[in-house]
């Protein structure tokens, strides 16, 4: 129902946000994924989002900014994202711990992987299918 909605910032902000957002798909960290998602006649689906990579760590630092030790804590790659006028989602790779420390991913890892996925995701963006999702069966009485 629009009418329940509560705007939470002005329009103008909105429509400078997802400009920028845009960018980020079309030009920027995420241009793998630009043009990925398509309608059936081939018009390809409005995107943005933003990437960001964690190489989480404990460091110790000596005199003249000299890194003295290094613990990785985590590693993480994120890429929440905007598909069209109604889809977003966010993907996220992580790994935990000490482990972190042979992992060298950066956001491009859930870019590629939502890239990926496109063949699954699309029929669910095409306009009218809504979800796509099915009520489930009643069971039968026995």
């Amino acid at each position: 129902d629009p009418d329940a909605g509560k705007r939470v910032m002005p329009s103008e902000v909105a429509t400078a946000l997802r400009e920028a957002l845009s960018q980020v798909v079309d030009a920027g960290t995420a241009k793998r994924v630009a043009g990925s998602f398509k309608l059936a006649d081939g018009t390809p689906l409005a995107m943005g989002g933003k990437t960001g990579t964690g190489d989480n760590r404990i460091e110790a630092i000596g005199s003249g900014g000299r890194i003295l030790s290094s613990k990785a804590i985590n590693r993480t790659a994120t890429f929440v994202f905007y598909i069209g006028d109604h889809h977003f989602g966010t993907l996220t790779a992580f790994v935990p711990g000490a482990s972190a420390q042979g992992f060298k991913f950066t956001s491009a890892l859930p870019v590629q992987v939502l890239k990926g996925m496109a063949p699954i995701l699309t029929p669910y963006l095409q306009p009218g299918s809504n979800t796509l999702c099915q009520a489930p069966v009643a069971s039968a009485a026995r």
